[in-house]
């Protein structure tokens, strides 16, 4: 009998080559009285036999003299990993033992992999099976999160517990904003009927707008502990074979997993003149998106064409994340100053919370509520500081703390002067779209109500 190996080189010596044909046959000319179920994976997939085994406590048997493997480093595990470019395994499920037959090759940019499961039976019943397990196993999440980065969908259990941390008490946001942005997320998804009788697709797009800092990835942090729906969070849509395919890829996997949430952030970088239409066909061209809620930022919405930002059906309700009033900055700081006390830092201030509250509200006009995190930590990280040297507060805290919102004010006025030099010099360079936080940004339509 042959080897895997010498059927692998055959294939790949071959002028035009159609590995999966070549390598299934060659296979089947190997093992002619067993049963075989082969499988092609594209870059689109992962194909979770082995994560499932793995998962179910199966132990595998790695044949070397037939396994070739190349060495990367995984980011994610700090860890130097193999990764095989032919090879084959052993291993027993429900008592029935398996050969693996695996091979991979590039062509037009796009990686393939080849599986070949082969054992002994009547039929091939065992190894769909197997195959049905694995693919519902991997389908399904338990306490994760889909996220989609260079070009795959992977399961993240960080994101998971980071969304379960969230509450709307850790927010501050105008109630009726909170209670808007809560009513739309929940009547969406208790409105299935409404859309039917109405004869249109049962889906829908919010779009979180507004300056960096001020909320927009927290509510939906809130939005997705509180609504507890399959959640698909895009970092990128960039993949080693383009734009294209990831929107393709995002939403083919969205409309599997629907009803879900489909998260895409910072969709003025996203979605570029190049795949604008691509992206369009896809959020609501011939594809049924049903129960498809996609929420979107953008901390700039001038740079979103019209037929995205303000077209009825894509993106039906816009929510402006501004920068924080008065009120809602001394809330913020009120809520941080029970925060320090709770640390029991030894920290004393001689104004009562309510008065130093409304003094940091009055110092800090325009700043995000991001700054207004940075005044407290940077704070605490100075008073901890400084009693690591030994040294004692000679001052008031409340002073310390409102030092060093004067400190902070400057640091952001030197930002914003950078930020207008950078759009004088634009301006003489030619027309470009900048946008500043500090700025108002261009109105965008009403919300549009389906119910």
């Amino acid at each position: 009998m042959g080897s895997f190996t010498s059927v692998v080189e055959k294939q790949f010596a071959a002028s035009l080559p159609n590995p999966a044909l070549q390598l299934l046959v060659g296979l089947k000319r190997l093992h002619s009285d067993s049963q075989h179920v082969a499988f092609v994976e594209s870059f689109s997939t992962q194909f979770p036999v082995s994560k499932y085994l793995d998962f179910v406590g199966i132990p595998r048997t790695v044949l070397d003299a037939e396994t070739h493997s190349t060495y990367v480093y995984d980011q994610g595990s700090k860890a130097v990993e193999t990764r095989a470019i032919t090879g084959v395994t052993t291993f027993t499920y429900e008592g029935i033992q398996f050969q693996a037959f695996e091979a991979s090759w590039n062509r037009d940019r796009e990686s393939f992999r080849f599986f070949d499961y082969v054992f002994e039976g009547e039929d091939d019943k065992a190894g769909r099976e197997l195959l049905l397990e694995a693919y519902e196993w991997a389908n399904s999440l338990r306490e994760e999160m889909w996220v989609f980065e260079e070009g795959q969908w992977s399961k993240n259990k960080d994101l998971f517990r980071a969304v379960q941390k969230s509450t709307w008490e850790d927010i501050v946001l105008d109630e009726n904003f909170r209670e808007g942005l809560r009513r739309d997320t929940m009547m969406f998804f208790s409105s299935k009927e409404i859309y039917r009788s109405l004869g249109v697709t049962w889906k829908r797009g919010l779009l979180l707008l507004g300056p960096p800092g001020n909320g927009k990835t927290e509510s939906i942090k809130a939005l997705l502990h509180e609504f507890n729906y399959a959640a698909l969070y895009v970092k990128s849509i960039n993949t080693p074979i383009g734009p294209e395919f990831g929107i393709r890829t995002v939403f083919e996997h969205a409309r599997k997993h629907s009803p879900c949430i489909l998260v895409l952030e910072d969709l003025d970088s996203m979605i570029t003149d190049k795949v604008r239409s691509f992206f369009l066909n896809e959020m609501d061209g011939l594809a049924q998106n049903e129960g498809i809620l996609t929420i979107a930022t953008t901390n700039h919405p001038e740079l979103i064409d019209d037929a995205i930002l303000n077209r009825p059906s894509r993106f039906d309700v816009k929510y402006d994340f501004a920068l924080p009033t008065t009120e809602l900055r001394n809330e913020f700081a009120t809520k941080w100053l029970t925060k320090v006390h709770a640390l029991d830092t030894g920290i004393v201030f001689q104004k009562s919370d309510g008065e130093l509250a409304e003094a940091i509200a009055k110092k800090t006009d325009g700043w995000s509520f991001a700054f207004l995190k940075e005044l407290f930590v940077s704070f605490l990280l100075r008073i901890a500081h400084d009693k690591s040297l030994g040294k004692v507060l000679t001052v008031p805290a409340d002073e310390k703390l409102l030092d060093q919102a004067d400190k902070l004010t400057l640091q952001i006025i030197k930002i914003k002067k950078g930020k207008d030099h950078k759009d004088d010099a634009d301006e003489d360079a030619g027309p470009t779209r900048v946008f500043h936080a500090f700025h108002p940004v261009r109105p965008v339509m009403e919300r549009i109500y389906l119910y």
